[in-house]
């Protein structure tokens, strides 16, 4: 479910122009932890999104997401959350994660369950530190957070 919801995401999201360096350039979700998250995500390699094929790739905590449009962040420990963060605004990534107040530590989009079905909070400054765009219908159906909400 999650990961259906991050590939859904991906089409309402504008990047740099810098992020695709030619026309049908593969968007690349990258993942890092140990969460189930990444298998499940292996499924939409080379599907298309946006005219993009989908190209998928695991990274180790500390790694630069070069190259990556989106950085799924599942399973790691809170301590590595800001590193793996700073990394990811720096690029110009989308992060999307699951780990619990996600986007108030920062991330852009985090993925909540809340009875039962899987809900998002987006959090517009990480966005815009971050250079992307978010579609205002998808920030319609988000909860909206900062960093350091309660």
């Amino acid at each position: 479910m999650k990961a259906a919801m991050v590939v859904n995401l991906s089409r309402y999201i504008e990047w740099p122009a810098e992020a695709f360096p030619r026309t049908g350039a593969p968007l690349q979700i990258c993942s890092v932890g140990r969460g189930p998250f990444a298998a499940a995500l292996e499924q939409y390699q080379g599907k298309t999104v946006l005219g993009h094929p989908l190209s998928l790739r695991r990274l180790a905590t500390g790694d630069e997401p070069s190259e990556c449009n989106v950085l799924v962040v599942s399973g790691i420990e809170k301590r590595y959350l800001a590193g793996v963060l700073e990394l990811a605004r720096r690029r110009g990534v989308l992060t999307v994660g699951d780990i619990p107040d996600f986007a108030r530590f920062g991330g852009i989009i985090g993925l909540v369950e809340n009875e039962g079905r899987v809900r998002f909070e987006i959090n517009l400054k990480a966005a815009q530190q971050s250079r992307v765009k978010i579609s205002s219908q998808l920030l319609k159906l988000a909860k909206l957070t900062r960093e350091g909400d309660q």
